[in-house]
């Protein structure tokens, strides 16, 4: 692998990737805190949002942990892996049919962004500190959609394709399941611990897995008139 590839392998059959970070849209930014009308926004409050998004694009350093894990049985509510990790919820058996393989993951901005949050709130900075808020959470949506897509490149080269992500503290997983989740990561030194609650710092960190199924077959075209 050269050295300027963005994949590289670590011990434990675990494999990490710095996904690109873009641009975070300002737009998007102001308009999650309800500014519809953008050309409504005062001057200062656009100036604040403004730098905070630009801080965050500076802060913000992405990077995936991620690892195949092949799966024993999806059935009767329960995901069960090779390694003996268990999962329990009925969306396993909903979205993992065919799957014999899961890849877990998970996934940090890092803790410069959650820090300078922090920083901002202890210097009474309420309104930059939630703008700075609002911009790392778009980045790490940007951020585990890069992780998507460079699975699902890779998945194709097997000819496999990518299901949906899954991810514990949803509605259909709970997120005391984060536990056996990162102990899949025991032979990593994750820069993500999880809190007694399972809640994950840095804050601006993602874990879940997808599973790999194999692609459809593409439709036949033959004339059946």
């Amino acid at each position: 692998m050269d050295a300027d590839s963005k994949e590289a392998a670590i011990p434990g059959g675990c494999e990490t990737y710095d996904p690109p970070m873009a641009d975070i849209p300002l737009d998007h930014v102001l308009r999650i805190q309800g500014y519809r009308d953008l050309s409504s926004v005062r001057n200062d409050v656009r100036a604040i949002a403004t730098d905070m998004t630009v801080l965050a694009d500076k802060l913000a350093a992405p990077k995936a942990f991620f690892r195949e894990v092949p799966v024993e049985a999806c059935a009767d509510g329960a995901l069960t892996l090779k390694t003996g990790t268990r999962f329990t919820g009925d969306v396993f058996g909903q979205v993992l049919q065919d799957c014999d393989t899961v890849i877990a993951f998970v996934l940090t901005l890092g803790d410069a962004l959650d820090n300078e949050v922090g920083n901002c709130l202890k210097a009474g900075e309420i309104v930059e500190a939630l703008f700075l808020e609002t911009a790392g959470w778009l980045g790490i949506e940007q951020s585990s959609k890069q992780l998507a897509i460079h699975l699902q490149d890779r998945a194709h080269g097997d000819g496999l394709c990518l299901t949906r992500r899954l991810g514990p503290g949803y509605k259909e997983w709970d997120l005391l399941e984060q536990k056996p989740l990162f102990e899949l990561f025991a032979e990593t030194e994750l820069p993500v611990r999880l809190l007694e609650s399972c809640a994950m710092f840095p804050k601006k960190s993602r874990s879940g897995l997808f599973g790999l199924r194999p692609l459809a077959k593409p439709r036949s075209n033959k004339n059946l008139n």
